[in-house]
């Protein structure tokens, strides 16, 4: 139902025009509705006919070029009037017309939202019908006088051209026909110029420097866009053209453009997808978390692939280990962990593997032997990325990794590890290298006087577990074997950390005397 012009805001003299226009589309499709309604749709088209063969569809988009215009020089004169509800429905309505009748119809098939979810079922089975006959031929053709660059380029001159007018044509544009305009830029700008000889399909830019303008244009649009909007944009193009076999390279750039979302913020562009894309859902799939890794890893086209993952990674590993993640983001960022080290075992080992264990890690790097003395005589280790001394009697003690750091490892471990099923690379490169520490933390947490935490035993045990589940079973031997020469120290002058009670914490420290030996379990 259209909105009488009386009904409209009567400053604004483009706004009443276009309320007039747009009744007298209006009225002309509703009488052809209930003409196809009363015949049928497939057995009498002869009513057809008397759709007038040219509808006002540009006077619309000239009403619409024309209030932006008004709204910028009443808001230049302080006078700009608040668009209200019935205004604002009426912009929407010609922009509705001016998609439907002349973008939509030069859109290839899967593009865009397509109309059945743009209309009720009844008004998408008519409108379908006022546009194409029953034998496949167009009933309405897009007007000659204009292109689909020429009217793209006309919103998206108006959304530059943008207000602080609450609910101007640029607002109503950005808010409810993003996707729109995202999809009809992308394919005029990015789509594959046929060779010569082969016609040009009307959704093609064939010039060059058209289509340079056009990548800039888009690109204007893009960077001003929120991050929320873009991913909302983009995620529905490509579900609707999953589901309408759009061209295979129509996905390629939409995924191109969503990852690069994902790059563009550098603190939590990973945090921002994933809110996004996992947390509404109460249980994603498996195929689901597949997608979002697939996304998330995959860096975009001239976009160096280290720098990529240099950005993305480190935020993924974060969101994996931070107690206070919602769970479905910590889900899909530890599957997609879990496909980086199936699939870039270089970048998981240095940018996940070695952050996460680095405490440690520090077991093996801190020997007896590797003391040196100063010119003060104060004895340090090497080795250590943050020594701290301390001289008691006869004895040094020095510790390896504080119990905040060990804490951080061992939840870590728990919500990588333990949360879902870890692939024989993922903990061949995390767990294998700290499997002797992990040990020896056990083996303390669980004798008599260490006042042992039950949740911190039932962690490491089960980490241990796992991991020598998931290994085949000759690594799983190598790996016990390891262990078993760690703990009983072949060599005379081997010495390691221990593990110590600091209060109700746990700490990995070193204890060097004249006559002290590091002392350990043997299994």
């Amino acid at each position: 139902m259209s909105v009488p012009k009386e009904q409209v805001t009567q400053e604004y003299a483009s706004l009443v025009q276009l309320a007039t226009d747009l009744d007298y589309v209006l009225g002309t499709l509703k009488t052809a509705t209930q003409q196809l309604s009363q015949s049928g749709v497939t057995r009498d088209i002869s009513v057809l006919a008397q759709l007038p063969k040219t509808l006002p569809i540009l006077n619309l988009l000239e009403q619409l070029e024309a209030l932006q215009t008004e709204l910028l020089v009443a808001q230049e004169r302080n006078q700009a009037t608040v668009l209200g509800l019935r205004d604002r429905k009426v912009v929407a309505q010609a922009i509705d017309i001016v998609l439907l009748f002349e973008v939509l119809p030069r859109r290839p098939r899967g593009v865009g939202v397509e109309l059945s979810k743009r209309l009720t079922s009844h008004a998408s089975s008519v409108m379908t019908s006022l546009m194409r006959l029953p034998n496949g031929r167009r009933n309405w053709e897009p007007s000659p006088q204009t292109t689909l660059s020429q009217i793209i380029e006309r919103l998206a001159a108006i959304v530059d051209r943008g207000s602080q007018v609450e609910g101007d044509v640029a607002a109503v544009l950005i808010g409810k026909y993003h996707s729109d305009i995202i999809a009809s830029l992308l394919l005029l700008a990015y789509a594959p110029v046929p060779p010569a000889g082969v016609d040009v399909p009307a959704y093609v830019e064939a010039d060059i420097e058209k289509r340079t303008q056009l990548r800039r244009v888009f690109t204007r649009i893009f960077d001003s866009s929120s991050p929320y909007l873009l991913l909302e944009t983009l995620t529905s193009l490509l579900n609707a053209a999953t589901r309408g076999r759009a061209p295979r390279w129509f996905v390629t750039v939409c995924g191109r453009f969503l990852a690069r979302v994902v790059s563009k913020y550098e603190d939590n562009g990973v945090r921002i997808c994933l809110d996004f894309l996992a947390a509404r859902d109460d249980a994603p799939s498996a195929e689901k978390l597949d997608r979002i890794a697939g996304l998330l890893l995959a860096p975009p086209s001239q976009t160096d692939a280290d720098s990529y993952w240099l950005r993305v990674v480190p935020q993924l590993r974060r969101l994996a280990c931070a107690d206070d993640t919602q769970e479905r983001v910590r889900q899909a960022a530890v599957f997609s962990l879990r496909r980086l080290a199936d699939t870039q075992i270089r970048v998981f080992e240095q940018q996940v593997a070695l952050p996460v264990v680095e405490p440690l890690r520090r077991w093996f790097v801190t020997r007896l032997s590797d003391r040196t003395s100063d010119e003060n005589g104060l004895t340090e280790t090497k080795g250590l990325s943050r020594p701290r001394i301390e001289v008691l009697g006869e004895t040094l003690t020095q510790t390896v990794a504080t119990a905040s750091e060990l804490g951080a490892t061992l939840d870590a471990l728990r919500h990588m590890v333990l949360g879902g099923v870890p692939s024989v690379q993922f903990v061949s490169a995390l767990v294998v290298p700290v499997f002797a520490p992990l040990f020896h933390w056990l083996a303390f947490a669980s004798v008599d006087d260490a006042q042992p935490n039950d949740q911190t035993q039932d962690t490491l045990r089960d980490v241990l577990i796992t991991t020598l589940s998931e290994l085949p079973a000759t690594a799983a031997t190598a790996t016990i074997l390891e262990l078993v020469q760690h703990t009983r120290g072949d060599e005379p002058d081997c010495e390691w950390p221990v593990f110590v009670q600091s209060g109700q914490m746990t700490e990995l420290v070193w204890h060097a005397g004249t006559d002290e030996q590091q002392q350990h379990v043997v299994p």
